[in-house]
């Protein structure tokens, strides 16, 4: 008899069945505190059960969370839609040689597909067209660990020709550019009945969504706490505010370091949250969703091309749902495997140090001045529980260096800013326009790609963030450290002549109708109750 996919995982399933029924209750335990990356370290809530057939089951879907189920068009892979890879890979990793389905989201609901995965072919039964498939894993970042690494090497290598603080713009260019960073006609805010029924309808994550925060945050007493207050603020923002998560970890000091510059210049809070993106001028070809969908077939590397990280961010649009990339409620707390890898990537890939620097210069910090004060800036971190450990400074005490920045963005922007992506930022035609998916009953859940406009994300009229981090010490001392942060930049920034050629650096030469010369630092030092 030949051994096929199913009839091998027969013969090991006995073996493992049976080591599993001596081993499980050990590497329950084990794993709890594990750091050793594997699989079973990031369990969801079936993991608490003891016995065997539920731990495999949780195994599964961790897998699933790893893997892309990909076709090939041409010469390129594309991905399929989140709801297509996971019959795939359910059947796949259930041992079937083939899986006839009428059930893929592309083609008409009676067209029959094949997929062989001894072959790795899909085959149309009514055409005949055969495809090539595979099984991909996440061999780089995906992209929701990558932004920041990716984003850390743009500022690295691109900021100095970002920043043109020392170029005189000529009337000609002034005049154009202050167009581009004027926001222009922005679409109408929607209407009194409609914020009433946004509101109705209630959070975001929770619309037709039990409230399941998975073992490890609900074994997690701060990580808990900081869900709760998550959830309590997209209660409290649905009417008129729709929501997006962003994790990061160790990019966190290049994201505060730009908030604080953009209080002290702009007004931005910056107690309440960090800023993905400060230098204007990539935006100027990139400066919304629209741009970045229409030139996505010229980004070889999708959301990996730098022309894409240097202007926009990946995102979840549900903190409860289990995504195919970095569902929050899984790298919150770095149990994700793809934390553990990032941590190698990026201790080895860049020179956050380095980085750091340069974007001060961007700034207009004078040169002479820049490595005192970054060196100041890592102790600073240090004394208040950032882990810096990729600036040649200390760890957090927790080891857990993960950060949810919660994003709430008027409803009538979201077209404007973002859209609704598949793995790699493809767009995702089926939840577009993205406004209409998240202004449903639910449940709501999947991908987005967010572009980080700083003008309209400097402004908390437009957009509001907040930033909760997964330690504890960090977290409850953020607010006094952002203060701490912008009273170093102040005296170097805050002088007339300094503060607006840094401001003209950051808007690429020229200074947008609404800037405001005098000292600014003041109201940004709000108390954030919300945290």
């Amino acid at each position: 008899m030949p051994l096929t996919r199913k009839r091998a995982k027969k013969i090991t399933s006995a073996t493992d069945a049976a080591e599993d029924k001596d081993k499980i209750s050990d590497d329950s335990s084990k794993n709890v505190n594990s750091d050793d990356g594997s699989d079973t370290e990031t369990l969801e809530e079936e993991s608490s059960d003891e016995d065997a057939g539920h731990k495999r089951k949780s195994k599964k879907t961790v897998i699933r969370a790893r893997i892309v189920w990909q076709w090939l068009s041409g010469k390129r892979w594309v991905a399929y839609h989140p709801d297509d890879i996971a019959l795939l890979e359910e059947a796949y990793t259930d041992g079937e040689d083939e899986l006839k389905t009428t059930k893929l989201s592309f083609g008409n609901k009676h067209t029959v597909y094949v997929l062989d995965f001894l072959k790795m072919t899909q085959t149309n039964e009514d055409t005949k067209k055969v495809r090539s498939i595979r099984r991909a894993t996440f061999e780089r970042e995906p992209s929701g660990t990558d932004d920041e690494v990716g984003y850390a090497k743009l500022v690295k290598k691109h900021s100095t020709g970002w920043s043109r603080s020392h170029h005189k713009s000529s009337a000609v260019e002034n005049k154009l550019d202050t167009q581009v960073w004027s926001l222009g006609k922005l679409p109408p805010a929607i209407s009194d009945k409609e914020i009433k029924y946004q509101a109705a309808l209630g959070a975001q994550s929770r619309r037709s969504q039990r409230l399941d925060y998975g073992s490890n945050i609900r074994k997690h007493v701060h990580g808990k706490a900081c869900f709760d207050k998550m959830i309590e603020n997209e209660a409290r923002l649905c009417g008129e505010w729709a929501c997006f998560y962003h994790s990061y970890s160790y990019a966190a000091l290049l994201f505060e370091v730009q908030a604080a510059v953009a209080a002290v210049l702009f007004r931005f809070k910056s107690t309440y949250g960090t800023l993905p993106r400060l230098l204007m001028e990539p935006f100027k070809t990139l400066g919304n969703a629209e741009d970045i969908i229409n030139n996505f077939h010229t980004m070889h590397g999708q959301d990996h091309d730098k022309r894409f990280r240097a202007v926009a961010i990946s995102a979840t649009t549900s903190l409860l749902a289990n995504d195919l990339e970095a569902p929050p409620k899984l790298v919150f707390l770095g149990k994700y495997i793809i934390i553990k890898r990032f941590r190698g990537y990026s201790c080895t890939d860049v020179s956050f140090m380095g980085i750091l620097k340069e974007l001060l210069k961007s700034c207009y910090v004078p040169t002479r001045r820049v490595p005192s004060l970054a060196n100041e800036i890592v102790k600073l971190s240090e004394k208040h529980g950032l882990d810096v450990s990729q600036f040649g400074g200390k760890s957090c005490f927790s080891k857990q260096p993960g950060h949810m920045l919660q994003i709430f963005m008027k409803r009538h922007l979201i077209d404007r800013f973002a859209y609704a992506a598949l793995p790699f930022g493809v767009l995702d035609k089926k939840r577009q326009p993205l406004s209409k998916t998240l202004s449903t009953a639910g449940p709501i859940q999947g991908q987005a790609r967010v572009c980080c406009y700083p003008a309209v994300f400097m402004r908390a009229n437009l957009v509001r963030m907040f930033v909760y981090s997964a330690d504890q010490t960090f977290h409850e001392n953020r607010e006094k450290f952002q203060e701490e942060l912008t009273g170093l930049l102040d005296p170097i920034l805050g002088c007339d002549d300094n503060r607006e050629a840094a401001a003209r650096g950051i808007f690429a030469g020229s200074l947008p109708d609404w800037y405001d010369s005098s000292d600014q630092s003041h109201f940004s030092k709000i108390a954030n109750k919300f945290k």
